[in-house]
């Protein structure tokens, strides 16, 4: 795996903007719409970037309009693939997945909570 392999982009996409976006889910405030939008279209383009490249490894058809199925329905297909191309080897990729897209924001709210100063806005706080 090198550090041009969509899987690398992938995880680093994910811890970044899952440890910001559980800071500030903590602080209470909502996430920037840009950043939402941003998030929305580079998640799909490493997504879409990854089955791509795995697809092409595997020497397996790319489907006329994946594009469109795995926006609509990327939570289905993703796991669906990788148990037909991996077997139960996908558990694994599918863990790995979830505790890097979990783990990641919950490690956000903590750090927060953590660190930063009394006066600054918390979900802990009663008084919003």
């Amino acid at each position: 795996m090198s550090y041009r392999s969509p899987t690398v982009l992938l995880y680093i996409f994910l811890v970044l903007t899952h440890l910001m976006a559980g800071v500030y889910f903590a602080s209470g405030i909502e996430l920037p719409p840009l950043f939402e939008l941003l998030y929305t279209v580079s998640f799909f383009w490493i997504i879409g970037w990854w089955l791509w490249s795995d697809l092409k490894k595997r020497n397996i058809p790319w489907v006329y309009d994946t594009g469109f199925f795995l926006y609509l329905a990327w939570p289905f297909i993703m796991p669906y693939f990788l148990f037909k191309s991996r077997g139960l080897r996908a558990l694994l990729t599918i863990a790995a997945f979830v505790v890097v897209y979990a783990g990641t924001f919950v490690t956000g709210i903590v750090l927060y909570l953590l660190l930063a100063p009394p006066d600054w806005p918390s979900i802990l706080d009663n008084s919003q």
